[in-house]
């Protein structure tokens, strides 16, 4: 009696604790992807008020910068601010972790920032090598999404534009 009840116990809690995992690494991403994406609006708006906006070129941070962490010539205003103030994101916590990334890859890819700028359907690399870790960014629009097809329901990270 006491094996059957266990058995049941465990019938119903094993899916429950599965779904769970998926809700905290979309949860997780959502978060992450906040944090990205409240980092590019602050660097934006950093451009707007410090540079020239009508000569400014590009207008969001370039994708050296943002894989860089700081500002360079692109924004030679922004550059030329110490260290402290030409940071794009926190320099302590730098790029945030893609929780969908694969388990298999060096720690050093899985905060990578790809530049995406030339995808356009689908939502992640295309080169196998570069699938399902790190983050995708368009430079041009200032969008930035999750770099991955391991979530059935990957298009809850789609693209959100910073205007």
């Amino acid at each position: 009696m006491v094996m059957l009840l266990l058995a049941i116990l465990a019938a119903v809690a094993i899916p429950n604790f599965i779904d769970f995992r998926t809700e905290a690494k979309n949860s997780a991403t959502h978060g992450a992807l906040g944090a990205l994406r409240s980092a590019i609006a602050v660097a934006t708006a950093a451009i707007v008020l410090k540079e020239d906006v009508a000569n400014t070129t590009p207008k969001y941070p370039t994708i050296l910068e943002m894989q860089a962490n700081s500002f360079n010539s692109s924004h030679p205003i922004l550059s030329a601010y110490s260290t402290v103030n030409r940071k794009i994101l926190d320099d302590a916590e730098g790029v945030p972790r893609n929780p969908w990334s694969l388990s298999t890859i060096p720690i050093t890819l899985i905060n990578t920032i790809w530049d995406c700028g030339s995808i356009t359907k689908t939502y992640v690399r295309s080169t196998a090598a570069e699938q399902n870790f790190g983050w995708c960014y368009n430079e041009n629009t200032g969008q930035i999404w999750a770099n991955t097809k391991r979530n059935a329901n990957s298009n809850e990270f789609e693209r959100e534009n910073h205007y």
